[in-house]
């Protein structure tokens, strides 16, 4: 599911600009990436803005964009490693689909524009930031009809954990999110309010809690907990977003032979956990050992969270074309 390059198109080539350390162009969460401090080379400050790559400072969006004014628009975070963009087709079909819910025509060629953006970066780019708004237009909640979308890609070099490297710490929040929580809109303002309390919890992630206390997802990830030896994980009811991750670690257990059921954790049921772990784009598969200051089991990484993160990794090598070790 690496997409072969398509055919390359007449661009203005980016101008001379100089590399730019890793992590500069986009500070993400601590939980999915740290600065790289120089360690693994860097990127080219460029972007790609309507289909123009250019220098980053040069990059201008309209104030009246409504991406910037309403939030009225969809975005997509998509893993590049050793220069080859990971699962591009899972991520611009839930785009694609996103995109035609809200009535904004998704752009032809966005899998070009990523192709090109990366090959523009470098080899040290690790990740891109796609965003698609309805386009430019006088301030009104209705939008004109025949907008023109704007499509921005930025890209990174996140420094990446390893396969459950980490134990992560987590802190519970309600979710007073929006009711379309599988749509991947940048209207994100209590996802935001979620890291702030995250932040101040010394945490590393933050775990949105519906009315009956069932743990939805994480600001930027899907959970995962092991409980009477079945697998759960939310269901797919719109309360959270469809992870493409999530999707590749269900068919991963389903070759584990793990039992799985699309059911919403419990807070009130967290004393019976026997694991737990957290899964997305960046973040690949990583265990959670602390909820709101208490341990998930004993603390330590499952065996199942260590089994799945192991095949994981091993199945993003395999899509960058490198062997397996066995």
């Amino acid at each position: 599911m690496v997409h072969p390059r398509p055919a390359a198109r007449p661009q203005a080539p980016p101008a001379d600009q100089p590399a730019a350390r890793c992590g500069e162009l986009f500070s993400g969460p601590r939980e999915l990436f740290r600065r790289a401090r120089g360690r693994t080379g860097g990127v080219k400050p460029l972007c790609s803005l309507d289909g123009r790559i250019l220098p980053l400072a040069e990059a201008r969006i309209d104030p009246q964009d409504r991406g910037f004014l309403f939030g009225d628009s969809l975005y997509e975070g998509i893993k590049v490693l050793d220069g080859k963009i990971l699962l591009l087709d899972l991520h611009l079909e839930r785009l694609r689909s996103g995109l035609g819910r809200v009535d904004i025509p998704p752009p032809d060629d966005l899998e070009l524009r990523c192709h090109e953006l990366v090959e523009a970066c470098g080899p040290d780019t690790g990740f891109l930031y796609l965003q698609v708004t309805r386009g430019v237009g006088p301030r009104s909640h209705v939008p004109p009809r025949d907008l023109t979308p704007t499509v921005l890609i930025l890209p990174s070099a996140p420094v990446y954990d390893p396969p459950a490297g980490r134990p992560r710490r987590a802190v519970t929040a309600p979710d007073w999110r929006w009711q379309h929580c599988d749509l991947k809109t940048n209207s994100l303002m209590a996802t935001v309010q979620g890291k702030l309390r995250m932040r101040d919890s010394d945490a590393d992630e933050v775990l949105f809690v519906g009315p009956a206390g069932e743990l939805r997802e994480g600001g930027s990830t899907t959970l995962f907990v092991r409980r009477d030896d079945l697998l759960e994980t939310h269901p797919l009811d719109g309360h959270i977003l469809p992870g493409i991750t999530r999707r590749i670690l269900l068919r991963l257990a389903d070759e584990r032979r793990l039992p799985v059921v699309e059911r919403a954790p419990l807070v009130a049921e967290r004393d019976s956990w026997q694991e737990a772990f957290l899964c997305g784009t960046l973040t690949g598969v990583q265990p959670l050992t602390v909820l709101d200051d208490d341990k998930v089991a004993d603390g330590t990484v499952g065996s199942w969270t260590r089994d799945l993160a192991e095949d994981h990794a091993a199945f993003e090598k395999q899509l960058t074309g490198q062997e397996v070790p066995r």
